[in-house]
């Protein structure tokens, strides 16, 4: 049978609309998404633009910590990417524990050692993050769980690694030039709380991390923010206490992220919001007789307030090293000095070329050197010391007289510092 050909126009128009209330549809859809996206960006560009306009702030003259240790150098460690510098075993610490000066005498180094890892990379799953480093290494990946701060303190408590490791090589030294004047001392670092599995993505999931005593913790409460810190700080503690080592004291932990933002002052506040749990890690470090480390990039958010964020000890990277005069030192010094904080020393392998950047980045590292005796730092508040995955290892064993030059002057300075005189035994 054969249809009249009203109803036939009538059931096209009908097809008509019903695809097109479809595409409208889509289109709203799509919409939205890219909305949603929009307002992302747009409030990532309106803490951004806070951060530029930061209001100068009074200074802050942060009460000075009492001195445990003069000189602590960073020892990155824990990602299976690094091969073989993933491994730090006793011989490779020697070049950190003690140096021997031109004349052949053998004199301990750095009293403190810092074990440090961003970005769990090389594993058979995706690159896990610890720490919001990530977003200055590509950007972030999926934040680390539970298990993922397991694997931390697995490294660093692993016989003949980490820090039995560093025992070990202390023991060496001190059959060769007697014990050491005191215990050196370590510092842990303590995994980013970051606020969603996915950092860029704000609609993933807040309760991601694990459980504890049987309940799920969720990360857009600061208190459960500070609970997973406290069970890192427990378990890393209670394995510390039970290796029951000779020379060497786990005296607190480490801020990893760079800067800590506020609401008006740093970077994407509230993808963050480090500042509504960190006091709280600091008061439970406090009632364990431990303390809380942090080493902000230049003029970082909140470098002026470590006071009231309860950290106790704060060294400012110049970044003079890596940017030369776009980092002028006489402003670096200054909010260094105004606000009682101190110094971060930077320097890479660079340091050992014989050809190419070295003579510039050898003139850039003594400058650090300079500001630090000239400006009092030197004897009356510690330092610490970035090294580029296996720096004084290669400093120690490069060739070249450049190299050794600037090898005997580093480990002169960190050797006879003034204020190892004042390191509470």
């Amino acid at each position: 049978m054969r249809l009249p050909a009203i109803l036939l126009t009538a059931l096209a128009l009908v097809s008509c609309n019903s695809a097109a209330i479809r595409q409208l549809k889509e289109e709203n859809e799509a919409l939205k998404a890219e909305n949603h996206q929009l307002q992302l960006t747009l409030g990532a560009y309106i803490e951004q633009t806070n951060a530029v306009a930061d209001m100068p702030r009074t200074p802050k003259m942060a009460p000075q910590p009492p001195v445990l240790f003069t000189d602590m150098v960073l020892c990155y460690g824990g990602s299976p990417n690094r091969g073989e510098l993933n491994k730090w075993d006793a011989d490779r610490f020697a070049a950190t524990v003690s140096w021997t000066d031109p004349q052949g005498k053998e004199h301990w180094l750095f009293d403190g050692f810092l074990a440090i890892e961003p970005r769990l990379w090389g594993r058979a799953t995706e690159p896990v993050d610890v720490a919001l480093a990530g977003e200055d290494m590509g950007g972030m990946k999926m934040s680390g769980h539970k298990e993922h701060w397991q694997e931390l303190i697995d490294f660093w408590m692993a016989p003949g690694n980490g820090f039995y490791a560093l025992d070990e090589a202390i023991a060496r030294a001190a059959e060769r030039i007697g014990e050491p004047p005191y215990k050196r001392k370590v510092v842990m670092n303590l995994p980013d709380a970051i606020l969603h599995e996915y950092f860029e993505v704000l609609d993933s999931r807040t309760a991601y991390w694990g459980s504890l005593d049987g309940r799920e913790l969720d990360f857009a409460r600061p208190e459960d923010r500070a609970a997973a810190c406290r069970w890192f700080i427990d378990t890393m503690n209670a394995a510390f206490k039970q290796a029951g080592f000779k020379y060497i004291d786990l005296i607190g932990y480490y801020v990893h992220s760079e800067e800590i933002p506020t609401p008006t002052r740093g970077w994407r506040w509230s993808w963050k919001k480090l500042d509504t749990y960190i006091p709280l890690v600091a008061s439970y470090l406090h009632s364990q007789g431990q303390y809380l480390t942090w080493i902000p990039y230049r003029q970082a958010a909140s470098y002026d307030r470590i006071e009231d964020l309860g950290i106790d000890y704060a060294w400012m990277q110049p970044n003079y090293y890596w940017h030369g005069d776009q980092y002028p030192w006489e402003s670096s010094m200054k909010m260094i000095m105004d606000n009682g904080i101190s110094m971060e020393f930077e320097f890479d392998d660079r340091l050992a070329m014989t050809v190419g950047p070295g003579k510039e980045q050898r003139r850039r590292f003594y400058l650090y050197i300079d500001h630090a005796k000239s400006s009092g730092l030197y004897g009356s508040r510690s330092f610490t010391y970035f090294q580029d995955k296996d720096t004084m290892r290669n400093l120690k064993e490069a060739s070249g007289p450049e190299a050794r030059k600037v090898y005997d002057d580093l480990c002169a300075f960190v050797a006879f510092n003034p204020l190892r005189k004042k390191v509470i035994r």
